[in-house]
């Protein structure tokens, strides 16, 4: 991978890292906040939708932080 402009070829596409990054970041705070629905933990939370905004933003970033290693 090119570090000056990190892109993944994912069949015969380029792909951006950010997108990569921000889409496993979706997924994994999906499945965090559905396993915390489940348990009914979301009840000691304020506001569902911006949990799940910063932790999609947290994960995405911590995704790019990994991969860039």
């Amino acid at each position: 991978m090119n570090v000056s402009h990190p892109e993944f070829n994912i069949l015969g596409f380029l792909v951006p890292l950010s997108l990569v990054a921000g889409v496993v970041g979706f997924v994994v705070a999906w499945f965090v906040v559905a396993i915390l629905e489940r348990f009914r933990l979301t009840r000691f939370l304020g506001n569902i939708s911006l949990f799940f905004i910063a932790l999609g933003v947290l994960f995405a970033g911590l995704t790019d932080w990994l991969v860039n290693l």
